[in-house]
């Protein structure tokens, strides 16, 4: 505190010890007096446009269409209550199935984001964020709390005309890039058998090639052997040989029909169609390719193994069918192709980076179908499950009904807004993975009532605000604390985007948050949805998390102060029993003048004496609370009940002084007083300010910044605050 009167060497030695500023006297400075001392003690012109006031009154609309008919606790934090412990909150209120609350709450002017949530009967919860314009946040919780026990997308092309084929849509595909022939199972079964006796010793000039022997030219010579281009593996036999076929361009001209074994070993497949009966069998021994839209259709009962890691490659758009098993050691590469998977596929690596597209109404698992490549030409539709134990990558990812996708590594999801559709998930599908990649995605959830549809997920790798889209009703169960750029860094301030860092335009956006503990639906275990979504029998914690927010009052008390902003500090907030009463505590003084805190005109701390050192039981004079190794006492707490239409932002918090009455400044003046959001640290005795928060300086100077730093100069960022300068409180 800034000395009036002139001591003596031995007075002067004395206020160092035990006051700031016990004058005897007082005369009103001048406003030169008072801004030349700005200037020195903080060193700069104060921008006439600042407010010191770091609260704000907003209005919250917010809608509960969760088709339950019950009431719910509405409450609006600070942050996300499903994965933050110290969360604060401005509003608390009932609000009934169908209704729309409207709450006034008073926030920090510096913050634009916010949480609400509510909580059903039995504790369960949902929480969505959403970005203040101007003075007013709007919220629409529009999904139901339903329970049902539905597990499987129904593989029913009456349900999903766009997505569902057959074994027979497989046979004989409608593709516009090559004629097709057609082939029924019946003819199969009829077709000429084929033995690795044939293929070695009655091929032409034995050179194993089935299309290019002497029958193929003179049929009517060779009966047994037909035409040259349809065979049949038949049951009990096993061809070890390595054969060779080419087609003429037209799907189905040359097919192999399966039921025994057939081991490939880089067997020339150009345009031939493989199709594995029930009880037939295809090994892979060694890498093998199928071209010119060559192609393989898996019945159900009929199997596609390898133990070796080498690679099956399908290429030119060729379209593949598994309602069988497809267990390889290997790679199935299906680059540019069309894959429907409908019974159960297990590989290595699914590769399917150049375009083509997975249909899967089976179970894929896979390591990965990327490897070190994003795949956005890559068309994923799941109806069922997949798994990727590593990275995987999709352009447009399509989840039906009921469906999970579970990516142990990095999911790389694009589209919506740079590529493809984007993610479209459908009621109860899921998204699970330990990190996704987004780049201009959009999520399109379902929009009934009582759907949803849930991304959960580790972290989050967005560059720009853009990368991030989400509409219906869709729930992230991710943490936005982790949040990367797209070089996977921690490094919220990577790209800047008109000022903006994406995590502050992520943070805009309204979106829908939910916490596997407490959710409030049900994805069931099964089949097609894995561990499913919060399928548990354990209760969620019958506790609504957090305490009110709090706000922080620090005054000099006298014109021509120090501005270290600690001789006189409280802290008020909501009562957390009772919303029409006020918790006022005293924190500290650092002053050696008599100070009485008010409200109004309503004396405070009136029944522990009034005067801040009294109220404290120290003797007059008395640093309390400021000096780190000086005296320290528990604050003092007293409960009021809260004035009518109380408001943070203009409520008229004071300190009596023998200087004068001290108010929160007003609009360009010194900051003599201010409200400050939060469990504020204030400085110890006799550090200014500007030295203990280094951002608060830029911030008195400039009411017009963007920098979210200094525009929350109270908060801890880089170097602030600088710890040495700040009052430590007793453990």
């Amino acid at each position: 505190m800034e000395r009036i009167l002139r001591y003596s060497m031995a007075a002067l030695a004395m206020a160092l010890f035990v006051g700031c500023s016990h004058d005897m006297e007082y005369s009103q400075p001048s406003k030169e007096q008072v801004q030349k001392n700005v200037a020195e003690k903080l060193g700069i012109e104060i921008d006439p446009n600042q407010n010191w006031n770091a609260s704000t009154a907003i209005t919250a609309n917010v809608s509960v269409n969760l088709g339950l008919d019950q009431e719910y606790t509405l409450v609006i934090y600070d942050k996300n209550p499903l994965f933050e412990d110290d969360v604060f909150y401005y509003a608390k209120t009932v609000v009934k199935e169908g209704d729309t609350a409207t709450l006034k709450l008073d926030v920090p002017s510096a913050d634009s984001v916010f949480y609400a949530a509510v909580f059903d009967s039995k504790f369960r919860r949902l929480v969505q964020s959403a970005y203040r314009e101007d003075s007013v946040l709007t919220m629409n919780f529009g999904t139901a709390a339903s329970e049902s026990r539905s597990n499987r997308a129904a593989e029913n092309a009456s349900i999903y005309p766009d997505f569902v084929r057959t074994v027979a849509d497989y046979l004989n595909p409608n593709v516009q890039y090559k004629t097709t022939a057609t082939i029924s199972l019946d003819a199969m079964k009829n077709y000429p058998a084929i033995t690795n006796q044939i293929i070695a010793n009655e091929t032409s000039n034995r050179n194993h090639t089935l299309s290019d022997q002497s029958w193929y030219y003179n049929p009517a010579a060779y009966p047994a052997h037909g035409d040259g281009k349809h065979y049949r593996v038949a049951s009990g036999t096993e061809i070890t040989e390595v054969f060779h076929i080419n087609g003429n361009g037209v799907i189905n001209d040359a097919v192999i029909y399966i039921e025994g074994k057939v081991h490939l070993n880089g067997n020339t497949l150009n345009g031939v169609t493989l199709v594995v009966a029930s009880g037939g069998e295809l090994i892979l021994d060694g890498a093998t390719s199928m071209s010119n839209a060559g192609r393989f259709v898996i019945l159900p009962g009929g199997k596609f193994t390898g133990t070796q890691n080498v690679s099956f490659l399908v290429a030119n758009g060729a379209a593949c069918y598994n309602g069988g098993t497809i267990d390889l050691k290997g790679e199935l590469n299906v680059n540019g192709s069309d894959f429907y998977n409908s019974g159960t596929t297990k590989v290595d690596n699914l590769n399917n980076q150049s375009g083509g597209k997975i249909t899967n109404f089976g179970s894929i698992v896979a390591r990965t179908n990327n490897g070190d490549s994003n795949t956005y030409n890559c068309t994923i539709i799941n109806g069922c499950y997949m798994h990727f134990t590593e990275n995987a990558g999709v352009g447009t990812l399509t989840m039906l009904d009921n469906s999970r996708l579970d990516v142990d590594g990095m999911a790389s999801i694009a589209g919506g807004v740079y590529y493809g559709q984007g993610a479209i998930l459908y009621d109860k599908s899921e998204i699970n993975a330990g990190r996704i990649y987004l780049n201009g995605t959009k999520f399109t959830g379902p929009t009934a009532s009582g759907t949803y549809a849930v991304v959960k997920s580790g972290g989050m790798l967005i560059s720009q605000g853009g990368d991030l889209e989400a509409v219906g009703n869709i729930y992230f169960d991710w943490n936005i604390a982790n949040f990367y750029n797209h070089q996977g860094q921690q490094d919220y301030n990577s790209t800047v985007d008109n000022g903006y860092t994406p995590l502050s335009l992520v943070k805009r956006k309204n979106l829908n948050f939910v916490n596997e503990a407490n959710a409030p639906f049900t994805i069931p275990r099964g089949d097609c949805t894995g561990n499913g979504y919060h399928d548990t029998s354990e209760v969620p914690s019958q506790v609504i998390p957090g305490e009110p927010a709090v706000w922080t009052y620090a005054f000099e008390d006298t014109p021509l102060g120090d501005y270290d902003m600690n001789d006189v500090v409280i802290k008020v907030s909501e009562n957390a029993e009772d919303a029409t009463r006020l918790d006022i505590t005293l924190c500290c003084t650092g002053a050696a003048n008599n100070l009485t805190v008010y409200l109004d005109d309503m004396v405070l701390f009136a029944g522990s004496g009034k005067e801040v050192h009294q109220v404290f039981g120290q003797a007059a004079g008395k640093f309390i609370n400021t000096v780190n190794d000086g005296i320290k006492v528990d604050p003092i707490t007293e409960t009021i009940r809260k004035p009518a239409n109380f408001s943070f932002e203009t409520a008229d918090f004071w300190i009596k002084s023998p200087s004068g009455d001290v108010h929160v400044a007003k609009q360009g003046e010194d900051p003599h007083g201010i409200v400050v959001p939060g469990n504020w640290r204030w400085p110890r005795e006799f550090q200014c300010i500007k030295d203990a928060y280094p951002n608060f300086i830029e911030f008195a100077k400039d009411a017009s910044t963007t920098d979210d730093n200094i525009k929350k100069w109270y908060e801890t960022s880089n170097g602030n605050p600088v710890e040495e300068y700040i009052y430590t409180p007793a453990n």
